[in-house]
Protein backbone atom coordinates (compact mmCIF):
# COMPACT_ATOMS: atom_id res chain seq x y z
CA UNK A 1 0.00 0.00 0.00
CA UNK A 2 2.86 2.37 0.80
CA UNK A 3 4.35 1.76 -2.66
CA UNK A 4 0.97 2.54 -4.26
CA UNK A 5 0.67 5.80 -2.34
CA UNK A 6 4.20 6.80 -3.34
CA UNK A 7 3.39 6.18 -7.01
CA UNK A 8 0.18 8.20 -6.76
CA UNK A 9 2.10 11.08 -5.18
CA UNK A 10 4.72 10.90 -7.92
CA UNK A 11 2.04 10.92 -10.62
CA UNK A 12 0.36 13.99 -9.10
CA UNK A 13 3.69 15.80 -8.98
CA UNK A 14 4.52 14.92 -12.58
CA UNK A 15 1.12 16.05 -13.80
CA UNK A 16 1.65 19.44 -12.18
CA UNK A 17 4.81 19.93 -14.24
CA UNK A 18 3.16 18.57 -17.38
CA UNK A 19 0.26 21.02 -17.15
CA UNK A 20 2.67 23.92 -17.54
CA UNK A 21 4.29 22.37 -20.63
CA UNK A 22 0.97 21.51 -22.27
CA UNK A 23 -0.11 25.15 -22.16
CA UNK A 24 2.64 25.95 -24.65
CA UNK A 25 1.79 23.23 -27.18
CA UNK A 26 1.93 24.18 -30.81
CA UNK A 27 -0.85 24.29 -33.37
CA UNK A 28 -1.69 21.18 -35.39
CA UNK A 29 0.60 20.76 -38.39
CA UNK A 30 -0.75 19.81 -41.80
CA UNK A 31 2.31 17.74 -42.71
CA UNK A 32 2.13 15.42 -39.66
CA UNK A 33 5.41 16.44 -38.07
CA UNK A 34 5.48 15.94 -34.31
CA UNK A 35 7.83 16.61 -31.44
CA UNK A 36 8.16 13.57 -29.18
CA UNK A 37 9.61 13.46 -25.68
CA UNK A 38 10.06 10.32 -23.58
CA UNK A 39 11.49 9.58 -20.15
CA UNK A 40 12.00 6.05 -18.83
CA UNK A 41 12.82 5.57 -15.16
CA UNK A 42 13.25 2.64 -12.78
CA UNK A 43 11.74 2.10 -9.35
CA UNK A 44 14.80 1.54 -7.21
CA UNK A 45 12.84 -0.01 -4.33
CA UNK A 46 10.57 -2.22 -6.42
CA UNK A 47 10.01 -5.67 -4.93
CA UNK A 48 10.28 -7.63 -8.15
CA UNK A 49 10.35 -10.97 -6.31
CA UNK A 50 6.60 -10.63 -5.74
CA UNK A 51 5.97 -10.98 -9.48
CA UNK A 52 6.20 -14.14 -11.57
CA UNK A 53 8.58 -13.39 -14.46
CA UNK A 54 8.53 -16.37 -16.79
CA UNK A 55 11.05 -16.65 -19.67
CA UNK A 56 8.42 -18.58 -21.65
CA UNK A 57 6.20 -15.51 -21.98
CA UNK A 58 8.87 -13.15 -23.27
CA UNK A 59 8.76 -11.56 -26.71
CA UNK A 60 11.88 -9.40 -26.60
CA UNK A 61 13.16 -8.42 -30.03
CA UNK A 62 14.32 -5.35 -31.92
CA UNK A 63 12.18 -4.41 -34.96
CA UNK A 64 13.70 -4.40 -38.43
CA UNK A 65 12.93 -0.73 -39.02
CA UNK A 66 14.98 0.64 -36.13
CA UNK A 67 16.37 4.16 -35.74
CA UNK A 68 18.92 5.36 -33.22
CA UNK A 69 18.61 8.96 -32.09
CA UNK A 70 21.31 11.11 -33.63
CA UNK A 71 23.40 13.36 -31.44
CA UNK A 72 24.60 16.79 -32.53
CA UNK A 73 28.08 15.80 -31.38
CA UNK A 74 28.09 12.94 -33.93
CA UNK A 75 28.61 15.52 -36.68
CA UNK A 76 31.80 16.69 -35.00
CA UNK A 77 33.44 13.26 -34.99
CA UNK A 78 35.93 12.16 -37.61
CA UNK A 79 35.23 8.82 -39.28
CA UNK A 80 38.97 8.25 -39.73
CA UNK A 81 41.11 9.68 -36.95
CA UNK A 82 44.28 8.68 -38.80
CA UNK A 83 44.07 11.96 -40.74
CA UNK A 84 45.33 13.64 -37.59
CA UNK A 85 48.40 11.43 -37.27
CA UNK A 86 51.66 13.25 -38.09
CA UNK A 87 53.30 12.34 -41.36
CA UNK A 88 56.79 10.82 -41.18
CA UNK A 89 59.55 13.39 -41.56
CA UNK A 90 62.07 13.19 -44.38
CA UNK A 91 65.17 15.27 -45.19
CA UNK A 92 64.43 18.52 -47.06
CA UNK A 93 66.95 20.08 -49.44
CA UNK A 94 67.15 23.75 -50.44
CA UNK A 95 64.93 23.35 -53.52
CA UNK A 96 62.16 21.67 -51.51
CA UNK A 97 62.33 24.38 -48.84
CA UNK A 98 61.97 27.13 -51.48
CA UNK A 99 58.97 25.36 -52.99
CA UNK A 100 57.30 25.06 -49.58
CA UNK A 101 57.83 28.74 -48.80
CA UNK A 102 56.31 29.88 -52.11
CA UNK A 103 53.38 27.44 -52.15
CA UNK A 104 49.95 28.89 -51.31
CA UNK A 105 48.41 27.95 -47.97
CA UNK A 106 46.05 24.94 -48.23
CA UNK A 107 42.32 25.46 -47.79
CA UNK A 108 41.19 23.77 -44.58
CA UNK A 109 38.13 23.89 -42.36
CA UNK A 110 34.40 23.64 -43.02
CA UNK A 111 33.07 24.36 -46.52
CA UNK A 112 33.77 26.25 -48.66
CA UNK A 113 37.35 25.88 -47.40
CA UNK A 114 37.36 22.15 -46.67
CA UNK A 115 39.08 19.71 -49.04
CA UNK A 116 36.67 18.27 -51.59
CA UNK A 117 36.96 14.71 -50.32
CA UNK A 118 35.79 15.62 -46.79
CA UNK A 119 32.07 16.12 -46.14
CA UNK A 120 31.25 18.38 -43.21
CA UNK A 121 27.75 19.57 -42.39
CA UNK A 122 26.12 20.49 -39.11
CA UNK A 123 22.61 19.10 -38.67
CA UNK A 124 19.64 21.42 -39.08
CA UNK A 125 18.01 21.19 -35.64
CA UNK A 126 14.72 22.64 -36.89
CA UNK A 127 14.34 20.19 -39.82
CA UNK A 128 16.29 17.01 -39.03
CA UNK A 129 14.23 13.99 -37.95
CA UNK A 130 15.32 11.73 -35.06
CA UNK A 131 17.86 14.25 -33.77
CA UNK A 132 18.23 14.61 -30.00
CA UNK A 133 17.06 18.15 -29.24
CA UNK A 134 19.06 20.52 -27.03
CA UNK A 135 17.71 21.33 -23.53
CA UNK A 136 16.20 24.65 -24.60
CA UNK A 137 13.84 22.77 -26.96
CA UNK A 138 12.72 20.17 -24.38
CA UNK A 139 9.60 20.17 -22.19
CA UNK A 140 10.50 17.58 -19.53
CA UNK A 141 13.21 19.51 -17.68
CA UNK A 142 11.05 20.17 -14.62
CA UNK A 143 9.54 16.69 -14.74
CA UNK A 144 12.92 14.97 -14.89
CA UNK A 145 14.22 17.18 -12.10
CA UNK A 146 11.35 16.06 -9.87
CA UNK A 147 12.14 12.40 -10.59
CA UNK A 148 15.86 12.67 -9.92
CA UNK A 149 15.25 14.43 -6.59
CA UNK A 150 13.74 11.20 -5.27
CA UNK A 151 16.08 8.39 -4.24
CA UNK A 152 13.35 5.89 -5.13
CA UNK A 153 13.58 6.62 -8.87
CA UNK A 154 16.38 6.63 -11.44
CA UNK A 155 16.12 7.90 -15.00
CA UNK A 156 17.67 5.49 -17.50
CA UNK A 157 16.58 7.09 -20.78
CA UNK A 158 15.43 10.51 -21.93
CA UNK A 159 14.89 11.44 -25.55
CA UNK A 160 13.38 14.45 -27.27
CA UNK A 161 13.20 14.55 -31.05
CA UNK A 162 11.01 15.44 -34.03
CA UNK A 163 9.72 13.10 -36.68
CA UNK A 164 7.25 12.79 -39.53
CA UNK A 165 4.41 10.55 -38.37
CA UNK A 166 3.34 7.91 -40.89
CA UNK A 167 1.07 4.89 -40.85
CA UNK A 168 2.40 1.79 -39.11
CA UNK A 169 3.83 0.24 -42.29
CA UNK A 170 6.20 3.16 -42.86
CA UNK A 171 7.10 3.94 -39.24
CA UNK A 172 10.61 3.63 -37.83
CA UNK A 173 11.01 2.65 -34.19
CA UNK A 174 13.41 4.50 -31.89
CA UNK A 175 15.95 2.36 -30.06
CA UNK A 176 16.17 2.57 -26.27
CA UNK A 177 19.51 1.73 -24.65
CA UNK A 178 19.81 3.11 -21.15
CA UNK A 179 20.98 2.60 -17.62
CA UNK A 180 24.16 0.89 -16.51
CA UNK A 181 26.55 -0.91 -18.85
CA UNK A 182 27.13 -4.65 -18.65
CA UNK A 183 29.78 -5.36 -21.28
CA UNK A 184 28.12 -4.48 -24.61
CA UNK A 185 24.59 -4.69 -23.14
CA UNK A 186 22.56 -2.13 -21.19
CA UNK A 187 20.36 -2.30 -18.14
CA UNK A 188 17.26 -1.28 -20.13
CA UNK A 189 16.86 -2.09 -23.83
CA UNK A 190 14.07 -2.06 -26.36
CA UNK A 191 12.25 0.20 -28.78
CA UNK A 192 9.46 2.77 -29.03
CA UNK A 193 7.39 2.93 -32.20
CA UNK A 194 5.14 5.94 -32.91
CA UNK A 195 2.72 6.03 -35.84
CA UNK A 196 -0.66 7.43 -36.91
CA UNK A 197 -3.96 5.60 -36.82
CA UNK A 198 -5.58 4.82 -40.16
CA UNK A 199 -7.87 7.80 -39.69
CA UNK A 200 -4.86 10.00 -38.90
CA UNK A 201 -6.49 11.58 -35.84
CA UNK A 202 -4.35 9.96 -33.12
CA UNK A 203 -0.81 8.74 -32.51
CA UNK A 204 -0.19 5.16 -31.40
CA UNK A 205 2.75 4.19 -29.19
CA UNK A 206 4.05 0.62 -29.27
CA UNK A 207 6.50 0.21 -26.40
CA UNK A 208 8.61 -2.91 -26.03
CA UNK A 209 11.18 -2.47 -23.28
CA UNK A 210 12.93 -4.97 -21.06
CA UNK A 211 14.91 -4.64 -17.85
CA UNK A 212 17.96 -6.91 -17.72
CA UNK A 213 19.40 -8.35 -14.52
CA UNK A 214 22.97 -9.65 -14.72
CA UNK A 215 25.31 -11.78 -12.66
CA UNK A 216 28.96 -12.69 -12.90
CA UNK A 217 28.36 -16.44 -13.03
CA UNK A 218 26.85 -18.23 -16.00
CA UNK A 219 23.94 -20.53 -15.25
CA UNK A 220 23.91 -23.92 -16.94
CA UNK A 221 21.04 -24.18 -19.44
CA UNK A 222 19.81 -20.70 -18.57
CA UNK A 223 16.33 -20.01 -20.01
CA UNK A 224 17.03 -16.26 -20.29
CA UNK A 225 18.25 -15.16 -23.71
CA UNK A 226 18.73 -11.63 -25.00
CA UNK A 227 18.16 -10.77 -28.66
CA UNK A 228 21.18 -10.03 -30.81
CA UNK A 229 22.03 -6.34 -30.91
CA UNK A 230 21.42 -4.71 -34.31
CA UNK A 231 24.53 -3.31 -35.97
CA UNK A 232 23.46 0.30 -35.32
CA UNK A 233 23.46 -0.37 -31.56
CA UNK A 234 26.86 -2.04 -31.35
CA UNK A 235 29.36 0.40 -29.89
CA UNK A 236 32.77 -0.10 -31.45
CA UNK A 237 35.72 -0.54 -29.14
CA UNK A 238 39.28 -0.55 -30.46
CA UNK A 239 40.70 -2.22 -27.36
CA UNK A 240 39.25 -5.14 -25.48
CA UNK A 241 40.19 -5.50 -21.84
CA UNK A 242 40.89 -9.16 -21.14
CA UNK A 243 40.46 -8.47 -17.42
CA UNK A 244 37.03 -6.93 -17.86
CA UNK A 245 34.32 -8.56 -15.75
CA UNK A 246 32.03 -10.74 -17.82
CA UNK A 247 28.32 -10.50 -17.09
CA UNK A 248 25.57 -13.00 -17.84
CA UNK A 249 21.87 -12.25 -17.94
CA UNK A 250 19.91 -14.10 -15.26
CA UNK A 251 16.52 -12.38 -15.53
CA UNK A 252 14.59 -10.34 -18.09
CA UNK A 253 11.57 -8.25 -17.08
CA UNK A 254 9.52 -7.06 -20.04
CA UNK A 255 7.41 -3.90 -20.28
CA UNK A 256 5.23 -4.12 -23.39
CA UNK A 257 2.23 -1.89 -23.93
CA UNK A 258 0.35 -0.14 -26.72
CA UNK A 259 -1.28 3.20 -26.03
CA UNK A 260 -3.39 5.69 -27.97
CA UNK A 261 -1.86 9.12 -27.40
CA UNK A 262 -3.78 12.35 -27.54
CA UNK A 263 -1.60 15.17 -28.78
CA UNK A 264 -0.59 17.90 -26.33
CA UNK A 265 -1.34 15.57 -23.39
CA UNK A 266 1.03 14.10 -20.82
CA UNK A 267 0.89 10.29 -20.62
CA UNK A 268 2.18 8.02 -17.86
CA UNK A 269 2.60 4.27 -18.47
CA UNK A 270 3.19 2.27 -15.30
CA UNK A 271 4.86 -1.08 -14.66
CA UNK A 272 6.04 -2.83 -11.48
CA UNK A 273 9.70 -2.27 -12.44
CA UNK A 274 9.66 1.01 -14.37
CA UNK A 275 7.64 3.98 -15.55
CA UNK A 276 7.38 5.68 -18.93
CA UNK A 277 6.43 9.32 -19.53
CA UNK A 278 5.57 10.48 -23.03
CA UNK A 279 4.18 13.52 -24.78
CA UNK A 280 3.64 14.21 -28.50
CA UNK A 281 2.99 17.72 -29.81
CA UNK A 282 2.34 18.87 -33.38
CA UNK A 283 5.31 20.61 -34.94
CA UNK A 284 5.41 22.96 -37.90
CA UNK A 285 8.54 22.90 -40.01
CA UNK A 286 9.94 26.42 -40.45
CA UNK A 287 10.30 27.66 -44.03
CA UNK A 288 13.63 27.18 -45.71
CA UNK A 289 15.79 30.30 -45.74
CA UNK A 290 15.84 32.12 -49.07
CA UNK A 291 19.15 32.11 -50.95
CA UNK A 292 20.92 35.47 -51.13
CA UNK A 293 19.92 37.59 -54.12
CA UNK A 294 22.64 38.32 -56.66
CA UNK A 295 21.88 42.01 -57.20
CA UNK A 296 23.87 44.11 -59.68
CA UNK A 297 26.28 46.66 -58.27
CA UNK A 298 24.61 50.08 -58.56
CA UNK A 299 27.39 52.05 -56.87
CA UNK A 300 28.38 55.03 -59.12
CA UNK A 301 31.84 54.71 -60.56
CA UNK A 302 34.25 57.65 -60.85
CA UNK A 303 35.65 56.17 -64.09
CA UNK A 304 32.34 56.85 -65.87
CA UNK A 305 32.60 60.55 -65.14
CA UNK A 306 29.73 60.51 -62.61
CA UNK A 307 30.63 62.09 -59.33
CA UNK A 308 29.68 60.13 -56.23
CA UNK A 309 26.69 61.39 -54.28
CA UNK A 310 27.82 63.44 -51.33
CA UNK A 311 26.31 62.71 -47.95
CA UNK A 312 25.69 65.52 -45.49
CA UNK A 313 28.13 65.73 -42.65
CA UNK A 314 26.85 65.18 -39.15
CA UNK A 315 29.66 67.22 -37.60
CA UNK A 316 28.69 70.83 -36.73
CA UNK A 317 30.51 73.55 -38.60
CA UNK A 318 33.05 75.27 -36.32
CA UNK A 319 32.47 78.92 -35.42
CA UNK A 320 35.00 81.48 -36.58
Amino acid sequence: MNALLRRQSLLALLLSFAAHGAAHAQAVSDDNWFQVEVTVFLYENANLEMENWSPNRLSVAFPERLQRLQQISDSLQLADWSVLEPAPLSPIDANDLEAIETAPAPDVGPPPYAPAQISFRLPDIARTAFLQLPPEAQDFLGTNRAITQSAAHRIVFHGAWRQLMTRRGGARAVAVMGGRYFNERREVEGSLNFYLTNSGDRVILESNLWLNRFGTEAEADSPWNLPVLPAILVESSEEEDSEQTQYFVNRIIQFQENRDLRVREFHYLDHPAMGLLVQVSPYTLPPLPLPPLDLPDTTPSSASGTAPIATPSTNPRPRL
